[in-house]
């Protein structure tokens, strides 16, 4: 036996994978640090590799998805829906001969910039941070950039996670780390990370220049969609009834024959549902990018770089899968969000960030580094300009790592 090491590794995707795929070999090239090659990994597997060991990543398992998860076992969370779009993004990038490292490594760590109490946490933080929250006149209200967790996700491995003496962050490769950011839209006219390096990722543009980037994105939808929607039902939000008049439900039980589980067993229609809306939903994303792909082809034009999205759904099935979107939006969703322990939890994090604000010096160690030095508040404001915003980036930094438990543990410390 002899061992298979970077170097047939990446001789085997040469001769396997797709002309449009994202290869590993000279991938290691494109980091914002330079590093020598590893001797049996290649670069994607690193990447994969060190964002499965960050610490960004194992928090994710204590931060909400949709519903609290403190009132259920079985609702997911922001692990369990990041290994769910892994799946779907691998099994689609073995469908189309794309590079199934990259999609993981992009997978794995597209939500790692995620607050705790999910949605309810980030739009806190985004009304402080773009200026529309004045926190009851501690500070003058101005704009800093706003919050985004994709940004955030990129700016984790780009710079907050420490693993490493020689560099700060993960130092992943450009393509996992623009597969990141663009895994959902970028809002370029109200979010601005001023310190990020969006240099080689096409910042410019909207859809990631790699097929592999825009699996994850599209694999990220397939997941919410069928995911919530579980949750929903299970949640008592939606009846299989209202579900079942759904022009998608209807495509799900022509195929599968699951319409005399309802009345022997809704569970199990419930999981047949899912399972099939899952399997139609990746079939038509496969089916249809295969056919564009292909057409382009056909045009004699080498694409290996893609300004517009490659990756979506087909004509047929987009309408019907926009209408499950706008019906998980309205009948879970918001609902969901709607209730009084989200609104509790929001002004959890708007107290954190109050509090710190006016206490640095109870900020950890390695969160107080950051600051240029200590600001002073001074009569509801800092000494410059320039000290508050370090300060409300930061601190912005640290609130939104943590897990919904240790948000609650802090506020109930500072209360006491």
């Amino acid at each position: 036996m002899k061992m298979r090491d970077r170097d047939f590794i990446e001789d085997v995707e040469d001769k396997i994978l797709s002309d449009h795929a994202v290869k590993s070999r000279c991938a290691n090239e494109m980091r914002l640090h330079e590093e020598a090659e590893h001797p049996y990994r290649t670069a994607f597997q690193r990447d994969r590799d060190r964002i499965i060991h960050s610490r960004a990543f194992r928090r994710l398992k204590h931060k909400q998805q949709v519903f609290l998860i403190t009132e259920g076992d079985h609702y997911r969370t922001r692990l369990t829906h990041t290994l769910e779009v892994s799946q779907i993004s691998r099994t689609l990038a073995k469908l189309m001969g794309l590079n199934e490292d990259l999609v993981e490594a992009i997978a794995l760590g597209h939500d790692l910039g995620h607050t705790p109490f999910g949605h309810s946490g980030e739009v806190m933080l985004h009304s402080i941070l773009s200026g529309r929250d004045d926190l009851d006149g501690l500070i003058r209200p101005h704009d800093i950039g706003g919050f985004k967790h994709n940004y955030q996700s990129l700016w984790i491995v780009d710079e907050l996670e420490k693993k490493y003496f020689a560099f700060n962050g993960l130092n992943l490769t450009s393509h996992v780390r623009e597969g990141i950011l663009k895994h959902t839209r970028l809002n370029r006219e109200s979010i601005r990370y001023r310190e990020l390096d969006t240099q080689a990722i096409h910042f410019e543009y909207d859809y990631a220049f790699s097929l592999e980037g825009q699996v994850v994105a599209i694999a990220d939808e397939v997941a919410q969609r069928t995911h919530d929607l579980e949750d929903g039902i299970r949640a008592n939000l939606v009846t299989l009834a209202e579900v079942r008049e759904l022009p998608i439900v209807g495509e799900v039980e022509k195929d599968l024959g699951v319409v005399r589980m309802l009345k022997s067993d809704p569970y199990a229609y419930r999981n047949a549902l899912i399972t099939g809306l899952i399997n139609l939903l990746v079939t038509n994303i496969a089916t249809s990018s295969i056919d564009k792909i292909n057409y382009i082809d056909n045009l004699t034009i080498n694409f290996k770089l893609f300004k517009e999205p490659i990756i979506n759904f087909g004509n047929d099935i987009d309408p019907k899968q926009q209408d499950l979107d706008y019906f998980i939006g309205e009948r879970i969703i918001r609902i969901g969000y709607n209730t009084e322990a989200n609104e509790r939890n929001k002004k959890m994090i708007r107290e954190l960030f109050r509090y710190f604000l006016r206490h640095p010096e109870q900020l950890p160690y390695y969160v107080r580094e950051r600051l240029v030095r200590w600001p002073v508040l001074r009569h509801g404001t800092y000494e410059s300009g320039e000290e508050l915003d370090r300060a409300m980036r930061v601190i912005a930094d640290f609130i939104a790592s943590m897990t919904d438990r240790f948000a609650e543990i802090s506020f109930r410390t500072i209360n006491e």
